[in-house]
């Protein structure tokens, strides 16, 4: 039986949901940050996010098949807390959540 690749980020599906121009923007800068701590930390699989003008692809689409271990660990267990706190009005640049959770991650595995 086949694994199922799911989604883990899907710039197309978000960016469908919502016409406004901030959704829009608030959605490029998360992606961006996002997926550049990702590429940064070397959690990505085959994949780059990244247009050569250092801009965010908005047809991107993260599978579970483009992240390491830690990556998939990363989504399960830190960045629905790092979204929640963005939802509620936190700065999207601070990414202080995804560094502390990598590193709870990659020590846990010592």
């Amino acid at each position: 039986m086949n694994k199922v690749d799911l989604s883990l980020h899907n710039i197309p599906v978000l960016l469908s949901a919502n016409k406004s121009d901030a959704y829009r923007d608030q959605i490029i800068r998360v992606s961006t940050v996002l997926l550049g701590f990702l590429k940064e930390h070397d959690l990505l699989v085959e994949a780059d996010p990244f247009g050569a003008d250092g801009k965010v692809k908005e047809d991107f689409v993260l599978r579970m098949s483009n992240v390491t271990s830690d990556g998939l660990e990363l989504f399960k267990k830190v960045v629905p807390g790092w979204s929640a706190y963005i939802d509620k009005g936190g700065e999207i640049e601070n990414i202080s959540r995804l560094e502390k959770g990598l590193q709870k991650i990659r020590e846990g595995k010592r």
